[in-house]
């Protein structure tokens, strides 16, 4: 963690696309070895991973896939380079190159100290990872089937390497079972036996996957009031910003149209007919005058009633993240949206309790102190996203109390289903 938060923020941004790579291939290659492809490659070949061709014509070469995530984190330019030096100087990363055809290919790789820097810095998981008897992917598919069989349904695939090979290959007696003539499949009375004994610990393990209680909707300690309300406010600011920019835009189309020249008149038209030309043109222009106002008013306050909105969704997503942290009742103290209400309070936004999962804790005190008006200072160059001959000239205008917004998500999106609440309170 020390060598994490000593990194700025590129230097962050570009360890956790090497991380992300390089999580993939491992993944890849344990999921290969299971159907029995295996990899007799040495580590450092396959964790070696592409970053960029040398020389590095583009539109001869193309771009790696580092390349292309980096853009869209809006790192990916000339200073690359010089923060893989960073890294590799840190000991975080290690820089190698293989021959192409056309050159050389430069590569990097993660030391074991850059993946446990990447792994305390960007886990959402508190403390040493939870044991579980299954993976991710099939506690996942075991929640489907037992929500199915809830329903007194199956699950009708065709094909599933996970039950396949996992819940029945790997479970005697089988936790499902194939349905019929072999189309779909079903949960058999040891899985459901499985999933009711071993719940709590996978729903630790693995909190982001959403698997119901095994004895009901009552039992969950999550309530789902909760995530319905928060949606409810998301609801009304993207309204209230949709209804501002349909204000905004008539207010620039009319104002175009009553600052429009007068037309051109034929000289051979009589001085009669010119007249009604410019007559019709002159209440064309009144009347684009007096919509250009009013649109202009309604802009203002669909602008102030959405930011409005905003403060109320970010307001509501710190109370059900305060919640989830402590372990209290996420609806104490959670409103509806007011709705139609020109006498709406401006609440306060309470600073957001720490988790003790730095992944969160630095994400959401950063976006609350921009929300709040105090941004923190920046940590190395800003992100600069390379612009796409096809994007427009003008730029998309960004939503009423934007900081809010992104606050509200990113707290919103860690709660969502009790995700959070599951992850600091196992047991809860």
């Amino acid at each position: 963690m020390a060598a994490w938060t000593e990194l700025n923020d590129r230097q962050m941004g570009t360890l956790a696309v090497v991380y992300g790579l390089d999580q993939e291939v491992e993944q890849w290659r344990r999921e290969a070895a299971a159907c029995g492809e295996y990899d007799s490659r040495p580590a450092s070949e396959w964790r070696a991973i592409d970053f960029a061709h040398d020389p590095s014509d583009r539109r001869l070469f193309g771009v790696t896939e580092m390349q292309m995530r980096l853009a869209g984190e809006g790192w990916d330019n000339q200073g690359n380079g010089v923060t893989l030096a960073a890294l590799a100087d840190r000991g975080l990363i290690t820089q190698g190159a293989r021959p192409t055809t056309f050159g050389q290919m430069l590569t990097v790789s993660l030391t074991r100290s850059g993946r446990a820097a990447a792994r305390a810095g960007l886990s959402l998981q508190p403390g040493a990872p939870r044991k579980a008897a299954l993976a991710r992917r099939a506690w996942e598919v075991l929640a489907l089937l037992w929500s199915a069989d809830q329903q007194g349904k199956h699950l009708e695939w065709g094909n599933s390497p996970t039950i396949d090979r996992v819940l029945i290959g790997k479970h005697v007696p089988p936790l499902a079972a194939l349905v019929g003539e072999g189309y779909g499949y079903q949960i058999t009375q040891r899985g459901r036996d499985f999933y009711r004994e071993h719940h709590a610990a996978h729903t630790a393990a693995h909190p982001d996957v959403r698997a119901p209680h095994p004895d009901g909707v009552d039992a969950e300690p999550w309530p789902r009031r909760a995530d319905e309300i928060l949606a409810e406010h998301d609801r009304l600011r993207r309204a209230l910003s949709e209804a501002w920019r349909a204000a905004h835009a008539a207010h620039q189309q009319a104002a175009d149209e009553a600052a429009a020249g007068a037309p051109q008149i034929p000289e051979a038209l009589p001085v009669s007919v010119a007249e009604q030309i410019t007559a019709r043109h002159a209440l064309w222009r009144s009347t684009a005058r007096q919509r250009a106002d009013l649109a202009a008013a309604h802009a203002e306050d669909l602008h102030q009633r959405a930011t409005w909105a905003a403060r109320g969704y970010a307001a509501a997503a710190l109370t059900v993240f305060n919640a989830a942290v402590v372990g209290a009742d996420p609806l104490t103290g959670l409103q509806a949206p007011a709705g139609d209400d020109d006498g709406w309070d401006e609440p306060r936004l309470v600073p957001p309790a720490q988790t003790g999962i730095h992944a969160i804790d630095a994400g959401a005190a950063k976006l609350h102190a921009a929300a709040v008006g105090a941004p923190i200072k920046r940590r190395g160059p800003a992100p600069k996203r390379r612009r796409s001959r096809l994007s427009s000239a003008r730029p998309a205008l960004p939503d009423p109390g934007s900081h809010l917004i992104d606050l509200g998500r990113f707290l919103h999106q860690h709660t969502a289903g009790g995700a959070l609440h599951r992850r600091l309170h196992p047991q809860g």
